[in-house]
């Protein structure tokens, strides 16, 4: 009690000087700079999306224009004919960083409880994105020059792609290296996050090493439709990859897993900011089991997830219910001479988020995974209460300060060995 005691008053005091920083607004993001727009034209607060910047990315990185009834819907040839010319400033952005305050205290079943504190740039990132001059292809490239603390630098995301259509009813395709989930459904179904972390549904590795929060390599088409002054837009999009490596990295060039793994996202925006996403992945990989032990040996699990998830805004805006639901069914061996098990997860988070003003927020998340390996030890459970409070510190919206605390408890699925991670942090993001 002692140590949260005393690493409360740290953060507190830090959110503090956070909260009193001038809000003078200086540079703003590529996307916002080239239409000289704030940042909340296409987040609620970045990195979260709304539906314009849903539909912003839908068709290819250009601004949605006005739909209105009994108008025909302008091409997309016809919008990027008004763009802006292309410069460098307007496509590139060379620092997008999180600098953070964290304190831990970790504890597992048999072990000492140890604890950390540390200052840290927990991630600095490069984009380059945009559109080709005068045609309907558009990139994307995100260079992760630092990540998680750890100076490496690397391409998580690049891919090209074409847009066609009008901006009422649009379609794409785009290939290369791509997250999985980022900004691609409605905002109750993506890695984007209020909180540090996203929903632990995404992010956690079951035992065959597979997460939904990946980077895969492969191509995607999707189709949106949206109705007159964007008041309901529907959207569906599937991805084919090549999957992941038995130790859960993405394969990136010829492998001897040959079977391609499928991602399907429906998405249906309704009402004011609120929407519903259903998704649906499918795949198999190479997996090892007692890796380094005598009794290693390899097996081929199927991995499977389907999931609904959605939010409401209400109370004049300033309130959105969020949450979702996914079910896990993976293939899963225990003995190398058999039989077959499969492992199995119904996982849920619930969100509450209430917006005092346009750019400050109060955030309450709760997140369960209900885990059994069939054959195993039985029924396990990891569960995640998380807390956050965050502001903008500048009119554009593109420096957020942000104080949060979460608690990672349960059991593993495998040894039923039980732990918790209790984090307290303390960060500021640039978005420039």
């Amino acid at each position: 009690m002692k140590y949260l005691a005393s690493e409360l008053k740290i953060l507190a005091l830090i959110f503090v000087l956070f909260l009193l920083l001038p809000q003078k607004g200086n540079a703003i993001p590529a996307y916002a700079r080239r239409y000289r727009l704030r940042c909340f034209a296409c987040h609620v607060i970045p990195p979260v999306l709304n539906k314009e910047g849903f539909m912003f990315k839908r068709l290819g990185y250009h601004l949605p224009p006005a739909l209105m009834k009994q108008q025909a819907a302008p091409r997309l040839s016809e919008l990027i004919k008004q763009e802006p010319a292309w410069s460098l400033t307007t496509n590139a952005a060379f620092a997008v960083a999180d600098f953070d305050f964290a304190a831990q205290r970790n504890t597992q079943q048999g072990a000492t409880p140890s604890s950390t504190s540390a200052f840290q740039v927990a991630n600095w990132t490069a984009y380059m994105s945009g559109w080709v001059p005068d045609t309907n292809f558009f990139y994307y490239t995100q260079i992760n020059l630092i990540n998680g603390g750890d100076t490496n630098p690397a391409v998580s995301n690049g891919y090209f792609g074409y847009v066609g259509g009008t901006a009422q009813s649009s379609w794409f395709l785009q290939g290369g290296q791509m997250r999985v989930m980022g900004a691609n459904g409605t905002m109750g179904a993506n890695t984007e996050s209020f909180l540090p972390n996203a929903p632990l549904m995404w992010e956690y590795a079951d035992p065959d090493n597979f997460t939904l929060d990946q980077h895969m390599v492969g191509v995607r088409g999707g189709y949106t439709y949206a109705l007159p002054k964007y008041k309901q837009i529907f959207a569906a999009s599937v991805s084919v990859s090549n999957g992941d490596h038995a130790d859960g990295s993405t394969i990136k060039g010829p492998d001897a897993k040959n079977a391609k793994d499928v991602y399907v996202d429906l998405d249906w925006w309704f009402a004011q900011e609120s929407g519903v996403t259903f998704v649906s992945y499918y795949g198999k990989k190479n997996q090892i089991q007692n890796s380094g032990a005598p009794n290693q040996f390899s097996y081929y699990p199927v991995v499977r997830r389907n999931g609904i998830f959605g939010n409401y805004r209400t109370f004049q805006n300033r309130l959105n219910l969020m949450g979702g639901f996914m079910d896990d069914h993976d293939g899963y061996q225990i003995n190398q001479t058999g039989p077959s098990n499969d492992f199995i997860s119904k996982d849920y988070y619930g969100e509450l988020d209430y917006f005092f003003v346009r750019g400050t927020a109060a955030i309450v998340r709760y997140d369960r995974l209900n885990q059994r390996i069939q054959g195993g030890i039985g029924g396990v459970s990891q569960e995640q209460p998380t807390f956050g409070l965050e502001r903008t510190l500048t009119p554009s919206g593109d420096i957020i300060g942000r104080l949060s605390y979460s608690n990672l408890h349960g059991r593993d699925p495998i040894a039923g060995m039980g732990s918790s991670n209790r984090t307290t942090m303390a960060d500021i993001e640039f978005f420039f």
